[in-house]
């Protein structure tokens, strides 16, 4: 008897936009713009970035244009685990309303925290994703600007220093 062949299931909206790793590097800088000098964040198009919540879950607020949006995260622990490990969900808010959740596992390390995304458990499509995306699309291309300048910076330095 043969195993019936399993069909590949269609392949998510979201994931071909990489929105849940977006969405994960902005709530990361997003956490992070206020501390950087105005000069170095890579956010520029983005309007007063400040703490807020929306319902129950504290958020971090900012506006493209004069449209409102929000991005935040809340973690749940694992038993035992110094609120060093859990599951984090990471919410993106077109106008006060969640449009966009993701869930995956965090380790907080010395270094930082890690995030592995598992599974997407909201998606609404709509007008928010095209600022979205430009939103993202300037961000990595500010780190890949950031790492390239990185790189010639202390390749010259290990030819000075030969």
């Amino acid at each position: 008897m043969k195993n019936p062949r399993l069909v590949k299931p269609p392949d998510h909206p979201a994931l071909i936009q990489e929105l849940p790793q977006r969405l994960a590097e902005l709530e990361a800088e997003l956490r992070r713009h206020n501390a950087r000098k105005t000069e170095d964040r890579p956010l520029q198009s983005i309007g007063t970035v400040s703490d807020g919540v929306i319902g129950p879950e504290k958020a971090i607020l900012f506006a493209i244009g004069k449209k409102p949006y929000a991005a935040g995260h809340t973690d749940i622990t694992y038993a035992q685990s110094n609120h060093a490990r859990g599951v984090r969900h990471i919410r993106f808010y077109a106008a006060g309303k969640v449009v966009f959740d993701i869930e995956g596992d965090f380790e907080d390390q010395q270094l930082g925290s890690n995030f592995r995304f598992k599974n997407i458990d909201l998606y609404l499509p709509g007008l928010w994703e095209a600022d979205f995306l430009k939103l993202t699309d300037g961000l990595r291309h500010h780190t890949a600007q950031r790492k390239i300048a990185f790189t010639k910076k202390r390749t010259a330095e290990q030819r000075r220093r030969k």
